[in-house]
């Protein structure tokens, strides 16, 4: 009888293991609109911008983009350009100088100590001013 149990025990410990594995699947991909952000210029050097407090960088200008880390205000940050997504909201591409993560954060996610002028990561004409 006490074979009987535990082998009962074992095989109910395979199939519940078992379906914790099976039911972990692969993490979602990325929606199309997040991939090839990646190449722009590092035009803008005026500082003036710092993160707030866990502001999301982004794999691309959107908010549905996977969260590749979160920047804080005594990070360093340098921001390369901006660009106006689909949706006609604001992202400047950033690095986290502190941790080395790159990627896209939303201007509502920034603190700015001054005006600034960002110029804009695919027209040479254009820029962003805030302040």
């Amino acid at each position: 009888m006490r074979s009987r149990l535990l082998a009962f025990l074992g095989a109910l410990a395979l199939t519940v293991g078992g379906l914790l594995v099976v039911s972990a699947g692969p993490a979602a991909a990325d929606p199309a609109h997040c991939s090839g952000w990646n190449t722009h210029p590092d035009i803008y050097n005026s500082g003036g911008i710092s993160f707030q407090n866990g502001t999301n960088i982004r794999s691309g200008p959107y908010t549905d983009c996977t969260v590749r880390g979160d920047g804080y205000p005594s990070q360093g940050i340098n921001v390369h350009c901006f660009v106006v997504n689909a949706n006609g909201y604001v992202w400047f591409y950033v690095v986290d100088t502190s941790t080395g993560v790159q990627g896209w954060s939303r201007i509502d996610a920034l603190n700015f100590s001054k005006s600034v002028t960002v110029p804009d990561c695919y027209n040479a004409a254009s820029a962003y001013q805030v302040g």
